[in-house]
């Protein structure tokens, strides 16, 4: 016969062996967290995208507007389009702003003449200014016309 320790041995278990015990069905909740997580992220990220490029469109710096390019305060963009070819790259961009013409000829007058930015010729007929960048980069042709207490602000920028 043989003699049994008081103590458990660790061949033989303590007690009643448990049945195996089954997968729950229902949620896993690990990969509902890590789904909400990442989906929340993925929202933020837009969100922040959306509302520095709606800064960028308004300030300079969309779809191919140089980042310094004088935009007059408060200028709404109306419209933007860039376009790249072997000949280079052109960007038409229109503002709305609500101010007299001869306010916001003014403030090109004198923000396209500073700077990075030089007026290089007015045309009197149609009321055209060419201008460039001072490195040379790009040059363009910037348009105004008034309509009341707003104006519009026509740029096209050739790259």
């Amino acid at each position: 016969m043989h003699n049994r320790a008081p103590w458990p041995s660790p061949v033989e278990p303590a007690g009643p062996v448990p049945p195996d015990q089954t997968r729950r069905a229902g949620i896993k909740w690990k990969f509902v967290i890590i789904a909400g997580v990442a989906g929340g992220l993925l929202v933020i990220g837009a969100l922040l995208a959306l509302n520095s490029l709606s800064k960028g469109w308004n300030q300079g710096g969309a779809f191919g507007v140089p980042q310094d390019f004088p935009i007059y305060p408060n200028a709404t963009l109306s419209g933007v389009k860039e376009t790249i070819s072997t000949s280079g790259t052109r960007v038409t961009a229109t503002w709305e702003a609500d101010a007299p013409l001869d306010t916001v000829t003014a403030y090109y007058a004198e923000r396209l003449d500073m700077g990075s930015w030089q007026i290089t010729g007015k045309n009197a007929v149609d009321g055209t200014w060419e201008f460039r960048r001072t490195d040379g980069k790009i040059h363009g042709y910037i348009q105004l016309s008034g309509h009341g207490q707003q104006t519009r602000v026509d740029v096209l920028l050739l790259k």
